[in-house]
């Protein structure tokens, strides 16, 4: 077989790529990458499209052997990967032989990678997208996290070129202070001039508090009209005020309903910064217009080939 056995399957590791659209009618979540700036970069480095399904480890722990050979790169957080038990470089391509070890320490910054390997993973296309549901059960392999004995079989496609790296003014540097940009929705007439002074000029702080669903922030309270609405679709990086007054943003396993007041939603870009914040890292909003958050938007996924969103 050509691909990787897991040795290890780490803290929380599965299948990605940039996620489902179009099936929250009948319930599915988006799922998909994190990050899919780290996402974006290890595909591109291995020479893969943007959308190819790639191995996302989260906090760290995995350890992969090679059952072939293969052409990798890893992006994103700073697990110390390691190579037959020598140290290796992220945002590189490597070249990796049968029997090759591959395993990662835990996240001293950021807290998503991703490993991409050349053609991509051939795990099954359900539903629009390779990605893994963890709380669906649904993508990947079983709609789980990968564990033990799990094998991970790959296309087996070469390298585009020996070396590879991505150039030092690209690499993105995951602070513990983030500005998330911010578009206003229609609901922002549910909170009054004071709570929205108060929730644009404070700091917030994130305590752990979050998964692929969303990133609970912890600070001063907003408190809206109403403590409740009708229940309505959610999009990606929506952020919403429950009864305890501390902003949710919302991410890629978000519930696809949900029946709390949103003053706005963060920009795709940022919630990729947001999900790599480490606890006790600390936030603020920023409003900004539809239009420069469309061609923010837009210049990230053009960056990659792809049409946008």
């Amino acid at each position: 077989m050509k691909g990787f056995l897991v040795e290890n399957g780490g803290v929380q590791s599965c299948i990605q790529d940039a996620g489902r659209r179009g099936f929250s009618d009948i319930g599915l979540t988006q799922s998909g990458a994190m990050d899919e700036m780290a996402f974006g970069y290890a595909n591109f480095l291995v020479g893969n499209d943007f959308n190819t399904p790639s191995i996302e480890i989260a906090l760290g722990g995995i350890a992969l052997k090679a059952q072939s050979e293969m052409c990798i790169a890893i992006c994103g957080a700073t697990m110390h990967p390691k190579l037959n038990g020598h140290t290796i470089g992220l945002w590189q391509v490597h070249q990796l032989k049968k029997g090759d070890t591959l395993s990662f320490g835990f996240a001293s910054e950021g807290q998503f990678a991703y490993l991409a390997v050349a053609g991509g993973f051939q795990t099954p296309h359900l539903y629009g997208s390779f990605s893994t549901s963890i709380k669906e059960g649904l993508g990947g392999i079983e709609g789980r996290k990968l564990k033990t004995g799990d094998q991970l079989p790959t296309s087996g496609a070469r390298c585009p070129m020996d070396r590879r790296k991505l150039e030092k003014q690209f690499i993105p540097h995951y602070s513990d202070e983030i500005t998330l940009r911010l578009v206003k929705g229609y609901q922002e007439t549910m909170f009054d001039t004071l709570s929205q002074k108060t929730f644009f000029n404070s700091v917030y702080t994130f305590k752990g508090e979050g998964d692929r669903m969303g990133y609970r922030l912890s600070g001063e309270k907003v408190l809206p009209s109403a403590t409740g609405i009708l229940s309505e679709p959610i999009c990606y990086g929506a952020v919403q005020i429950p009864s305890h007054g501390e902003p949710i943003v919302l991410l890629k396993e978000r519930q696809t309903i949900g029946g709390y007041p949103k003053i706005g939603s963060v920009i795709a870009v940022d919630c990729f910064k947001l999900t790599q914040l480490k606890t006790g890292g600390r936030v603020r909003f920023k409003e900004v217009s539809l239009a420069e958050a469309r061609a923010t938007t837009l210049a990230f996924y053009r960056f990659f080939g792809q049409k946008g969103v």
